[in-house]
């Protein structure tokens, strides 16, 4: 009878194991994309603050042609 226990015990340990492992392959899945999105979203951050600069020398410099065109 002990090694029928034993066996058993053995048999759900493996299992539980078996969960474990799922369980954090599932949550370094779910890391990664998180990263991922925080990855594309930190991008597009930097692409729209690099338009807008672009984009307010551009005014600078109409600016600049207006005020010399009045004077």
């Amino acid at each position: 009878m002990q090694e029928s226990e034993i066996q058993n015990a053995l048999k759900l340990t493996q299992t539980m194991a078996t969960k474990a492992i799922k369980i954090s392959l599932i949550a370094c899945v779910i890391i990664v994309i998180f990263a991922s999105l925080s990855l594309w979203v930190l991008f597009n951050q930097i692409t729209a603050t690099a338009n807008l600069v672009k984009m307010q020398k551009e005014y600078e410099v109409r600016l600049e042609k207006l005020e010399k065109n009045l004077k």
